[in-house]
């Protein structure tokens, strides 16, 4: 069965108000297994919702539309339904007394509202709308069907779940789609790209896409199997991007870099303290956001200055002096000063240029130098940033997390400074 859904509201065009409803029915049809091809926007004008509704039932089975189904004038969703399908409105008495008894508190405006929303196509079967006035419709063209519900979101929500649902699950086909995504961070989407030259030429069900997004490079498993099969068929897909990524990968669908690294911290019942100077303080935001970090998370200082790297975290001034700020030599001994001082298990220093001032031809915008320190001794990495200071600031702190995952599992890679685009 193939979809479409139609959302209308000029508010929507114009951008005071965001479209909720579209994404939360798309989710719900792909897990029905209903295929959408198009979401379509169109404003409060009754010829353009014709236009639109006869293009859609040119292409698919099914048609969604939300909105336009108030009391007042420019509610025209009906109207433009009944112009197309060639079926006159008719006032459903039972329909307009329940609106009646809901709005009984209003003085004024009641009758002419309640009228319209209780105006109905002929031949059309209601859906009830049990926390809203306006009804759900659902009309049948020669055996395409079309579902017209409230624009108010927690109104569709309801009727989405208990009414529009069960219906499309008796006569949906007997498949399902579901989608995994596996997050990955350290390459560009170029270079995953050509590491999986050969599966995405290949792919069919599952497809698979690639997305760049703040978190990394997504990579998004789309099935459309029955459900005793589907999963067995995106895991044999993971299992081939797996084989192929490696530890690129660091999580899967809602997992962030922090809650990863969080976890093994915690399965490890290790102890870690942060020293920052160009993410000032974003990483430790970043613990300390998921619930429970304290079991893991010791403390951290944000030594901006020269005067504080060297007067709290104990790195020599002339170190800092002979090799800058910016410098492997300078966050390795951040990172050992803070492990010192707030006696944790491992420290992470971090030291580099966020810009937009301060680069040099030696020492551009974007450079960044992150360190680990452990019992063991320490290790630094050098890393070039591409972007605006936020960017920066993000990438170093994200890819701070990695090298510490990396450092977890055992399974850092020799050489891994590079850019990140």
């Amino acid at each position: 069965m193939k979809a479409e859904i139609i959302s209308i509201g000029t508010e929507h065009l114009l951008g005071q108000i965001v479209d909720t409803n579209a994404p939360y029915i798309a989710q719900k049809l792909a897990l029905l297994g209903i295929d959408v091809f198009r979401k379509t926007t169109v404003g409060d004008n009754q010829e353009r919702i014709a236009k639109v509704l006869k293009e859609s039932l040119e292409r698919v089975d099914l048609i969604i539309i939300t909105g336009g189904l108030g009391p007042t004038e420019d509610d025209l969703t009906k109207e433009a339904v009944s112009k197309v399908l060639g079926k006159k409105l008719k006032l459903d008495k039972e329909i307009f007394n329940k609106i009646e008894q809901r709005l009984a508190y209003f003085k004024k405006g009641i009758k002419k509202g309640a009228f319209k929303q209780a105006l109905i196509p002929r031949g059309a079967k209601i859906l009830n709308n049990r926390i809203g006035t306006a009804p759900g419709i659902l009309l049948d063209k020669e055996g395409k069907k079309i579902l017209i519900l409230p624009g108010v979101p927690k109104e569709m929500i309801v009727m989405m779940d208990e009414e529009v649902i069960p219906y499309l699950s008796q006569i949906k086909d007997k498949e399902c789609i579901v989608s995994r995504v596996l997050k990955v961070w350290g390459i560009g989407e170029s270079q995953v790209e050509e590491k999986i030259a050969d599966i995405l030429k290949s792919q069919s069900n599952p497809t698979i896409a690639l997305l760049v997004k703040r978190e990394g490079v997504c990579i998004r498993i789309t099935a459309k199997f029955s459900q005793d099969k589907i999963k067995e068929k995106i895991k044999k897909t993971e299992d081939l991007l797996r084989n192929r990524l490696g530890d690129y990968i660091y999580g899967v669908d809602e997992e962030t870099m922090e809650k990863v690294v969080g976890t093994l911290l915690k399965k490890k019942k290790l102890i870690i303290s942060v020293a920052e100077s160009c993410t000032g303080g974003l990483l430790s935001h970043l613990f300390t956001n998921i619930p429970g970090s304290s079991t893991y998370y010791q403390g951290g200082i944000i030594s901006y200055s020269n005067d504080v790297k060297s007067s709290l975290l104990k790195v020599p001034y002339e170190l800092i002096k002979e090799k800058g700020a910016v410098s492997a030599e300078v966050a390795k001994e951040m990172a050992k000063g803070v492990r010192k001082i707030c006696v944790t298990d491992i420290g992470i220093g971090i030291t580099g240029i966020a810009g937009p001032t301060g680069g040099t031809l030696q020492k551009p915008v974007g450079l960044v130098y992150i360190a680990l320190s452990t019992p063991q001794g320490e290790i630094s990495r050098k890393f070039l940033f591409s972007g605006n200071r936020e960017d920066v600031r993000w990438k170093a702190s994200q890819t701070a997390l990695d090298l510490l995952r990396r450092h977890l599992i055992k399974k850092e890679r020799k050489k891994w400074s590079l850019n990140l685009k």
